[in-house]
């Protein structure tokens, strides 16, 4: 385990029961600031790569988006929920979108979910998922890394 709480195989803590098949990686920045009213969790969703998710066809382009949810580890409960904006046709996506909160990142893990957004006429699909459990990241600095997005075991494509 390095010291900003990445394992050397670069999963950042996100392998969860459930959840095997990597279909891609996440670009994302962290840090702590602390303000006169208190502390701030600075999350930048920047890009993603490598996705690997069968799409109807292979030449498909994709207009994917990124949900973000903070979670209380104690409770499980989602406490706060955003949502980027969609990155239309495009299999790498760069989002470079910047979140703000009002609050200390002791006790919280995120959720990031990577999903398609389905049209007009089609339903959104969830494409992969990636958790970091802020209590195990150095937030005194800002942090970027690449995180695996995995597929939960019950999707199907």
């Amino acid at each position: 385990m390095s010291q900003n709480g990445q394992d050397q195989t670069g999963l950042g803590l996100t392998e969860a029961e459930g959840k095997t098949q990597v279909i891609g990686e996440i670009k994302i920045a962290l840090k702590r600031e602390m303000k006169t009213d208190g502390e701030q969790l600075i999350v930048e969703i920047l890009q993603c790569r490598n996705i690997t998710y069968k799409f109807k066809s292979p030449d498909h382009l994709p207009d994917l988006y990124v949900k973000l949810y903070v979670i209380n580890i104690a409770t499980q409960k989602r406490i706060i929920k955003k949502k980027t904006r969609v990155c239309r046709h495009d299999r790498e996506p760069s989002f470079n979108e910047t979140f703000r909160f009002s609050m200390s990142p002791t006790g919280h893990s995120l959720q990031i979910l990577l999903a398609s957004n389905g049209g007009k006429f089609m339903k959104k699909t969830l494409i992969g998922e990636a958790c970091i459990w802020l209590d195990k990241v150095d937030l005194r600095k800002r942090i970027v890394n690449w995180h695996k997005l995995l597929a939960s075991s019950t999707q199907t494509h």
